[in-house]
């Protein structure tokens, strides 16, 4: 089986070594980043796996208070940059390497290569465009994997649980992360578009070719490292991990620290009062199915708890992208829901602030 995954982030690299690991495909990697793309094929991509993280340990993340402490008896604080260039400096606790040939820096290359399946791990705003050009193109599943953001509806999906983040060739990774593939076909998965409320929306299923393709891939993926499975109605996972997201990564960039600092007592009245909004506009907005099934602000926070408590020693992407000084994708998480929010007339105080904080 040929695989082709697009993207070089925690993402792609960690379906990428998933699948290396696993021995059992001929994978095409396309790294655009040409010095990145380098540092691979020369050193390999370096894994540091993270522990297990205890939700009780959160204290560790707390900040002194400055009107306590006694200056001889503070430790340092460790800043997210000086975490993140660290990296470069642990032991990995694996090197997984790829030939020149498995990484690919032109696109009519991995075209001609012609994957079985692909997986697009890329930003948000990088998706509808690859969609166009890819459909023209390949008569193959391609599935655009979210890490928690709004996607369009209609298309492929794969929603990421876990990942981790990266800095070069040098990956801290949660094990086990699952990968949920899927289709969108649920009757709420257009609440961005313009049709009423009742119309029809019809569904959209798998042809059985297309099931078998996905079952060999599922089968090619190292499981200790991802964890696939097929969704058939993806719509409601990735609805409520973008939910999940939206909670998690603003937050998380703007302490500075850490996931786990988010399951701090100090935390929970922002934690409580951005969830509560959340999941105003996604009722009101139909995002969710209605009772019996609705999606409630303790469903929210029950799943907040979860990614922290399972991600807490790592950062979240916004945060990496705040210290690189790159675009992060706060216009597709608490952006987006802003814009809707308008529409319906709902103010968002707490995460109209967060956003504006993280737009600057």
């Amino acid at each position: 089986m040929r695989v082709g995954i697009i993207g070089a982030g925690p993402v792609g690299m960690a379906i990428a070594i998933a699948i290396k690991r696993a021995d059992k495909a001929e994978l095409k990697w396309y790294v655009r980043n040409e010095a990145l793309r380098s540092e691979i094929a020369e050193g390999g991509l370096k894994v540091k796996m993270q522990p297990a993280f205890d939700a009780t340990s959160a204290i560790r993340f707390k900040p002194e208070d400055p009107d306590t402490f006694e200056g001889d008896r503070l430790e340092r604080a460790q800043s997210a940059q000086e975490a993140v260039d660290e990296l470069r400096c642990a032991e990995a606790d694996f090197i997984v390497s790829f030939s020149e040939e498995e990484l690919i820096g032109d696109a009519d290359s991995f075209i001609g290569s012609a994957p079985d399946i692909t997986l697009s791990c890329t930003k948000a705003d990088a998706v509808l465009p690859i969609r166009r050009a890819l459909s023209q193109l390949l008569r193959t599943p391609v599935f655009f994997v979210a890490n928690g953001f709004w996607l369009h509806p209609g298309i492929d999906l794969g929603v990421m649980y876990g990942g981790g983040y990266n800095e070069g060739a040098h990956l801290s990774l949660i094990p086990g992360g699952r990968l949920v593939l899927g289709r969108t076909k649920s009757p709420y998965s257009e609440f961005l578009t313009t049709r009423p409320p009742d119309d029809n929306k019809g569904t959209l299923i798998y042809k059985h070719e297309e099931l078998l393709t996905i079952e060999e891939f599922i089968d090619c993926v190292d499981q200790d490292i991802v964890k696939p499975s097929l969704q058939h109605d993806i719509y409601p996972v990735m609805a409520r991990k973008a939910a999940a997201n939206c909670l998690l990564n603003p937050l998380a960039a703007l302490s500075g620290q850490p996931n786990g600092v988010l399951l701090l007592n100090e935390a929970l009245p922002i934690v409580t009062k951005l969830a509560e909004e959340i999941v105003a506009v996604m009722e009101q907005a139909r995002i969710m199915p209605p009772p019996p099934s609705a999606f409630t602000s303790i469903d929210l926070l029950a799943d907040f708890n979860e990614l922290a408590a399972r991600a807490g020693a790592n950062r979240g992407s916004l945060q990496i992208d705040r210290l690189r000084g790159r675009v992060g994708e706060i216009n597709y998480l608490n952006g987006l829901l802003l814009g809707i929010a308008q529409r319906f007339g709902i103010e968002m105080p707490v995460n109209a602030t967060v956003t504006s904080l993280l737009q600057c």
